[in-house]
C-alpha cells in the first residue's frame, strides 16, 4: 500500500543503512523487512555477497531479524488496546502492594494465582486472571511531570523541541494498519488527542468523546445525500485546486485526507461497530455502566470490526488529596472492565492476536501526605500487559519492603517499546525524515526487549 507521510520515510541511499541496503536484495522489504531461516540467510547472503562485504551492517540485520523470528516462535499481534490511566496511578495501591509497610496505607493485598504477586483488594477480577497477565513492577524513568512523562510513555522518546513524536496507537496505525480500510485504523475513547506527530494526519486518532453517545454529524444533513455531496466535493475541488497553486497545497492534501476518512465512515456499513445498543445487555453491564467501561465494550468491537490500534482513557489518578477513596473509585471502574475484555478476547479467539498494554505517566509516592494523598513518583512504578506474545502469569522485577526501591530488573521506557515493537514486529531501525535536518528511528534505539514478557 502506498503510504505518504508528513515526514517522508528516509530512502536507501539517504540513511546508508544496513535497514536500507536491505532493500536492493531481493525478497527483503525497506517497510517489512522479514525473518529469515538459517537456511535462507545462508542463501541470500551467497547471492548477495558483495554487498555483505560492502555494508556489513547488513548481516547483522539479517541475522537479528532471523533470531527475532526463531526465538518468538509465533505470528505477531494485529491489533493494540492501550488503557490510559490519566494522572498516574499508585503502584502500592494497585499492582505492587506493601502488606505492612508504613508506605502501604489502608488497602489490603489480595493473593493471586501468581507466586509472589499480590495485587490490591479493588481489584479482585484481575486478582483471579492473573494467570492471562503480566507486569512489570519496576518501570522508571526521570519524567516527573505530567506532560513530559504523558509524551514519553506514549511515544516511547522524551520530549524533544525540535521533533514531534507519534504516539503509540499511531505508530501501530501507520505500521500495522490499513490506512485506507472503511473504519479508522486508530480511535480514541476521551481524553486529550494524541498526536500522530511526523507520520501525519492520516495515523492521527479517530476521538470519540462518550462512546455512549451517537457520533456528532455522522449522517448526511436533512435534505442532503450522496449525489449532492459528490457534487459539492467538485465544486470545492475546483476552488482548492487554485488556492493549491498558490502555495496552499499542503494544507489542501491534508484536508483531502480527512475528507475522505469521514466520508469512508459515513458511508460503510462497518459503523455499525461503534453501535453499543447491538451488545446484550448482560455483555454491557458486565464491563461496568460508566463511560470508561462501555469505552472497553467500544474498543473490543472496534478490534473486531478491523481497527487496528484502540486507546481508552479513565482520568483521575492524579490523587495528590483523598488518593485511598479517589483509587478505590477508580478501581472499581477499571477492575470490571478490563476483567470482561480478557474474557471477551479469550473466547473470541482474539487473545493471541491482540496486544493489551494498561498504564499511566508514572506512580505515586510511597510516602503519604497530610491530605492523605501521593504525589509523582516516577522511580518506580507498574505497566499491565496481556494477550499477543506476552507470556501470562508473569512479573518482572521487584521492589523493597516500602516500595522506595528498585530491587531488581529495572525497565526503562524504551525497553517497554522494544518489546510492544517486537510483539507488533514492528521494524524498529526504520528511518523517517522528522523534519528538514533531522531522520529519527521509529523506535528509540536504546531500549532492549523484556525477553520475560515474551511467550
Amino acid at each position: 500500500m502506498q503510504r505518504t507521510s508528513a515526514a517522508r520515510q528516509v530512502t536507501t541511499r539517504e540513511c546508508c543503512s544496513g535497514a536500507a541496503l536491505a532493500a536492493d536484495l531481493p525478497g527483503v522489504g525497506l517497510r517489512r523487512a522479514r525473518a529469515f531461516s538459517r537456511r535462507e540467510l545462508l542463501a541470500l547472503l551467497a547471492r548477495g555477497a558483495g554487498a555483505a562485504v560492502a555494508a556489513p551492517s547488513l548481516l547483522e540485520l539479517l541475522c537479528r531479524h532471523s533470531l527475532a523470528q526463531e526465538t518468538s516462535g509465533r505470528a505477531p499481534a494485529k491489533r493494540l488496546l492501550l488503557i490510559w490511566l490519566e494522572g498516574g496511578p499508585s503502584q502500592i495501591d494497585t499492582f505492587d502492594p506493601k502488606p505492612g509497610a508504613r508506605t502501604n496505607g489502608p488497602f489490603k493485598a489480595l493473593p493471586t494465582d501468581v507466586k509472589g504477586w499480590t495485587m490490591s483488594e479493588h481489584l479482585p477480577g484481575l486478582a483471579r486472571r492473573a494467570e492471562r497477565l503480566a507486569v512489570v513492577r519496576t518501570m522508571t524513568s526521570k519524567e516527573g511531570s505530567h506532560t513530559r512523562a504523558r509524551e514519553l510513555l506514549h511515544c516511547g522518546y522524551p520530549p524533544n523541541p525540535s521533533v514531534t513524536f507519534p504516539s503509540l496507537g499511531s505508530i501501530v496505525a501507520h505500521e500495522v494498519g490499513d490506512l485506507d480500510f472503511d473504519l479508522p485504523a486508530f480511535v480514541q475513547v476521551g481524553g486529550i488527542p494524541s498526536g500522530s506527530g511526523y507520520l501525519g494526519v492520516q495515523s492521527a486518532p479517530f476521538v470519540l468523546r462518550d462512546p455512549t453517545r451517537k457520533i456528532e454529524n455522522f449522517d448526511y444533513g436533512r435534505g442532503d445525500g450522496k449525489e449532492l455531496m459528490d457534487h459539492r466535493e467538485e465544486m470545492r475541488a475546483a476552488l482548492e485546486a487554485e488556492f493549491a497553486r498558490r502555495g496552499g497545497a499542503r494544507a489542501v492534501d491534508v484536508n483531502e485526507i480527512q475528507r475522505k476518512r469521514a466520508r469512508r465512515l459515513m458511508e460503510t456499513k462497518l459503523a455499525r461497530a461503534f453501535d453499543l445498543e447491538e451488545e446484550p445487555g448482560a455483555t454491557r453491564r458486565a464491563y461496568g455502566p460508566e463511560t470508561f467501561g462501555q469505552g472497553v465494550l467500544l474498543a473490543r468491537r472496534l478490534l473486531e470490526h478491523g481497527v487496528t490500534a484502540v486507546e481508552v482513557i479513565l482520568d483521575g489518578w492524579d490523587t495528590h488529596i483523598d488518593n485511598f477513596n479517589r483509587t478505590r473509585q477508580l478501581c472499581a471502574q477499571l477492575d470490571p472492565a478490563l476483567s470482561a475484555l480478557l474474557d471477551d478476547l479469550k473466547s473470541r479467539g482474539l487473545h493471541d492476536e491482540t496486544l493489551v498494554v494498561c498504564m499511566g505517566e508514572f506512580g505515586r509516592t510511597p510516602t503519604i501526605t497530610p491530605a492523605a494523598g501521593r504525589n509523582h513518583w516516577p522511580n518506580n512504578y507498574c505497566v499491565l500487559l496481556a494477550g499477543g506474545g506476552m507470556k501470562g502469569g508473569t512479573v518482572v522485577g521487584e521492589t523493597d519492603e516500602q516500595g522506595e526501591k528498585i530491587v531488581s530488573r529495572p525497565v526503562q521506557v524504551p525497553d517497554l517499546f522494544a518489546t510492544i515493537a517486537q510483539t507488533l514486529h514492528l521494524e524498529r531501525d526504520k528511518v523517517f525524515q522528522a523534519s528538514t535536518t533531522r531522520p529519527v528511528k521509529l523506535i528509540d534505539p536504546n531500549g532492549a526487549v523484556v525477553s520475560e514478557l515474551l511467550a
